[in-house]
């Protein structure tokens, strides 16, 4: 199964934020490579490298080696990008996508929604009826919504996505 460029970003960005990807660029590029350096090649502060470094190690795409400076006394943490795991999280994020679509695509299907006529909120019967089908924010009476649309939208969407994974 591939991956495309475009989801390997996206999974990054989920992970650890949008720099990331550059992270994992200069990583790529290096065997190890301390934070210090990172921060000063990337233009970022060091702390904002530390902070998205720890949460790529805590989605298992970066390990370190800690090194003691024989001058300063301080550790040194030399970090290194772990390729073969990018593949997994990938693979796990698309399988929680499919998923999430799953229980909404239910959820759409087992329930009926009422909105007012401004569109404020879309709630489903049960709640309605709570709220005597009249609005909570506008005051206006609630109608019943046809969201079949949203229902042939995420069966597309499934579609799609099982299609390009192979379920």
């Amino acid at each position: 199964m591939e991956i495309s460029e475009h989801e390997i970003v996206n999974t990054l960005a989920k992970v650890a934020g949008a720099n990331s990807v550059d992270i994992i660029g200069e990583l790529d590029q290096e065997s190890e490579m301390d934070e210090f350096s990172l921060a000063e090649r990337l233009g970022m502060d060091v702390k904002t490298v530390r902070k998205i470094l720890y949460k790529l190690y805590d989605s298992r795409l970066v390990k370190f080696r800690r090194i003691k400076d024989e001058e300063t006394g301080w550790y040194i943490y030399l970090w290194k990008f772990e390729n073969e795991k990018l593949k997994g999280l990938v693979e796990k994020m698309r399988r929680e996508r499919v998923q999430n679509l799953h229980e909404r695509l239910d959820y759409e299907k087992n329930n009926q929604f009422f909105m007012c006529d401004s569109g404020c909120i879309r709630v489903p019967f049960d709640r309605a009826m709570e709220m005597g089908f009249t609005c909570q924010h506008c005051g206006a009476s609630m109608n019943f919504v046809d969201n079949s649309h949203i229902i042939d939208q995420l069966e597309k969407q499934l579609s799609e996505i099982e299609k390009v994974i192979g379920y």
